[in-house]
């Protein structure tokens, strides 16, 4: 380690400043974590998507037993915004490190339980009701999760990499969707979907125990964040004794634009892989593997245009990048809608692949723009305060937003609810302005 000089910029003299090699090294562990933990939590909506209407609602119709599968995921962005401010607080006060080993520990355990949940056949009510608990829990972990991950890897980065270093835990969030929707792939295509739907999808979940034990191993290894450490020595974090209160007191607009700023992103992510998954394998009648085969290629096409702006936002700045993704998703979005209702399996794959791409545009500066907002006492609140309040005003309704607007109307209609948030969120990052000539280490 090198050490940061106090008239260099640092905040102590005596505080290490991470080597180019620790902080890939960070960047790569927030990427495995977010990534298993994404796994686990994407894993319950896909299989919400396709099996728990009839194992946990059997006695409502098709449309109602889907709507309440949708619900089930929704109850995640209830819980998201209590166990993020929960994590936020102690990872404000305590550290980084503590809170992403907690939040790892607890999704594993609640994935874990809903993979041997008895259904609605076997305990009646109280079954669908364990299921919602599991589900709050999953949603309290990975609430806390983004805060930490991103914070770790931009906390590590050097300035010009800042970008291209933190978006690796947003990586992590794709690669989840990825590795969770080709584990169900490879299911279906080898097991009866009868068998499937009556115990095989349990498999998915009991396998994070694997992925769990991995991240532990690679989180635990992982040095504290060398600006949180330098602040608790100065005692400038020791002043926020209640982190999310200063936030709120000291950067209320800041907060609110970033909720603005973050809706598309969270909005069309889950109408794109939960509202047209389902969309997909109901009104249009493709298979399920041809519509999870769809989501695979896109979570590519969401992963590079991922990748390609974060570099975007380390050369030309985090505004920049964010408004080019947001430009994408309104050049896109009815052209893409136009293929997918042809109904042809090849043509929903690149109309969704097409939408995904700006999407992850948009994404990828997402966690240092916000991170950049916030001084360090009260970082991990002010982001996590932002991304859960983007999350409940985009993907937790987004879903139901789509099917109303689908049975009412028809896609284009959801075509123009997308236009409605991007143009919103473009406006919020537009008065929010650049942030990557602040000063990180205040």
């Amino acid at each position: 380690m090198t050490r940061i000089d106090a008239s260099d910029g640092g905040p102590d003299a005596a505080t290490p400043a991470p080597t180019p090699e620790e902080a890939s090294r960070v960047a790569k562990a927030a990427f495995i974590g977010t990534t298993i933990e994404w796994y686990d939590f994407y894993i319950y909506a896909s299989t919400a998507t396709l099996v728990f209407g009839t194992q946990f609602f059997p006695a409502m119709s098709p449309v109602a037993a889907t709507l309440a599968s949708f619900a089930t995921i929704a109850v995640a962005f209830i819980a998201r915004p209590i166990g993020g401010l929960i994590f936020a607080h102690y990872g404000d006060r305590v550290g980084r490190k503590t809170t992403l080993i907690a939040s790892l520990m607890l999704m594993g355990i609640s994935t874990m339980l809903v993979g041997v949940l008895p259904t609605y056949a076997t305990a009646g009510a109280l079954a669908p009701a364990l299921l919602v608990l599991l589900r709050f829990v999953q949603g309290a972990a990975v609430g806390g999760e983004w805060g930490g991950a991103v914070l770790m890897a931009s906390e590590f980065a050097p300035p010009g990499r800042r970008a291209r270093l933190s978006s690796w835990a947003q990586q992590g969030v794709t690669a989840g969707l990825a590795l969770s929707t080709a584990v169900l792939l490879t299911v279906t295509l080898l097991v009866p979907k009868e068998i499937y739907v009556e115990w095989v999808w349990r498999l998915p979940f009991l396998s994070s125990a694997v992925l769990i034990v991995v991240g532990l191993v690679m989180r635990l290894r992982l040095d504290e964040s060398p600006i949180f450490q330098a602040g608790k020595k100065s005692g400038d974090t020791a002043g926020a004794r209640l982190p999310i209160a200063t936030v709120l007191r000291e950067s209320r607009r800041s907060v609110v634009l970033a909720t603005l700023a973050y809706v598309t992103v969270s909005a069309t992510f889950y109408v794109a892989f939960v509202f047209l998954l389902s969309h997909a394998t109901g009104p249009l009648k493709i298979s399920q593997a041809a519509a999870l085969t769809a989501v695979l290629l896109s979570a590519g096409a969401y992963s590079i245009g991922l990748r390609l702006s974060a570099g975007v936002a380390d050369t030309r700045g985090r505004r920049t990048a964010l408004l080019l993704g947001f430009g994408g998703i309104l050049v896109v979005v009815f052209p893409s809608i136009a293929l997918i209702e042809t109904g042809s399996p090849v043509l929903f794959a690149v109309g969704l692949a097409l939408l995904a791409f700006p999407v992850g545009c948009a994404y990828a500066p997402i966690g240092v723009y916000f991170a950049e907002l916030f001084p360090t006492a009260t970082r991990y609140s002010g982001i996590t305060a932002a991304n859960q309040g983007g999350s409940l005003l985009g993907a937790a309704v987004a879903p139901f937003i789509a099917i109303a607007l689908f049975s009412a109307v028809g896609m284009y209609a959801v075509g123009a609810y997308v236009v409605l948030v991007t143009l919103i969120s473009a406006a919020a990052v537009w008065a929010l302005g650049e942030t990557r000539h602040l000063n990180f280490e205040r």
